[in-house]
């Protein structure tokens, strides 16, 4: 028999698996449900969106989903490139920049002025003392030359998108939090996660719009049967992530 794979494991093969979930503090990440320590994501998510909405600092929201300073910046400047999106993991870059990792350029950025002159060698200095790693000014520099040739405007259908994803999450998290979630986002979050719960969300919105202003081909017979099915789909999701929950208890 072939076992079943857990939420975890998919979020491990998503690479949006958090390494420390017992470090989330934030209080609406305690019940599980929607809230999922274990999801990386949507704990970057949150902790922006605690700092930016919340009236706490960003130091102060990176210490409640156990994050470091670095981390919430390399966050904060990957979801004004790319959204939601921009939080799933990226491709390692090449092997000459292996010690410019996320957290180094995360401490980089957060130290280096917009517009102003880029001291390396003091940017160096700042990354040895705050994570005890030694790379090369010139490294930096090169680092953050390619960083300004990818700073281009995005263009206006690309940020519409983006912005589209983060408001689906928005309400679906109000729904959740008003208790007035339905049953089939409840299921694709429970079971995929946040990136691609919004995935299988989207992708059921288009297929609705699309059905909306096609000319109906579909026996009356066969129709009945996909609307049965369609509706079975978020139960067999929420019934799965249960097994999952009885499974590992």
């Amino acid at each position: 028999m072939v076992k079943p794979v857990t939420k975890i494991e998919r979020l491990r093969q998503a690479g949006t698996l958090n390494p420390q979930p017992q470090r989330v503090r934030a209080a609406w990440f305690q019940t599980g449900g929607f809230f999922d320590a274990n999801d990386l994501e949507q704990v970057k998510y949150e902790m922006l969106r605690h700092a930016q909405q919340d009236g706490v600092t960003k130091a102060e929201a990176a210490s409640l989903f156990g994050l470091s300073r670095p981390t919430y910046y390399q966050a904060e400047t990957a979801f004004e490139r790319g959204g939601v999106a921009g939080l799933l993991p990226q491709p390692r870059g090449p092997k000459s920049a292996h010690k410019l990792t996320p957290e180094v350029m995360g401490v980089i950025e957060a130290h280096h002025r917009s517009g102003g002159p880029l001291q390396a060698r003091e940017m160096a200095r700042v990354v040895h003392t705050q994570l005890g790693v030694t790379v090369h000014p010139r490294s930096i520099e090169r680092a953050m030359a390619r960083k300004k040739k990818t700073l281009t405007p995005p263009a206006h259908g690309a940020q519409a998108a983006r912005g589209e994803t983060a408001m689906a999450y928005e309400r679906v998290r109000a729904d959740v939090l008003g208790g007035q979630a339905r049953p089939d986002a409840l299921g694709a979050f429970a079971f995929h996660g946040m990136w691609h719960g919004l995935r299988v969300l989207s992708s059921a919105v288009e297929s609705s719009a699309l059905s909306s202003i096609t000319p109906p081909t579909t026996p009356a017979a066969f129709t009945g049967t996909l609307d049965r099915q369609l509706v079975r789909l978020p139960a067999d999701m929420v019934l799965a992530t249960q097994r999952e929950a009885h499974h590992a208890h």
